[in-house]
């Protein structure tokens, strides 16, 4: 049941507009490892992550308003922060 509640967290932000940037590899690996970010944390690796997918979606002309909930990419500190506003989010 927890994997469900991770999923659809990880479905939602995927689905915050990222569909015209969907194809492209470094955002995916940042998707999916934020998917996680409620239960390990943030890492050096997710920030690493989360630096790249910026770069790409930059390089495409994508990404403006980054720092919305509603556009871009979520920063991992406000994402794990959300773990903690969201009670229903498994830790």
């Amino acid at each position: 049941m927890k994997w469900i509640r991770a999923l659809g967290l990880a479905g939602a932000l995927v689905a915050s507009g990222l569909s015209e940037v969907d194809a492209q590899g470094a955002v995916q690996a940042y998707q999916r490892a934020l998917a996680q970010v409620c239960q390990r944390q943030v890492t050096p690796e997710l920030v690493r992550l989360y630096q790249e997918a910026l770069k790409e979606m930059d390089a495409s002309g994508s990404g403006y308003g980054r720092d919305s909930n509603f556009h871009g990419l979520r920063d991992p500190y406000l994402a794990y922060n959300d773990c903690f506003q969201a009670p229903s989010i498994p830790r």
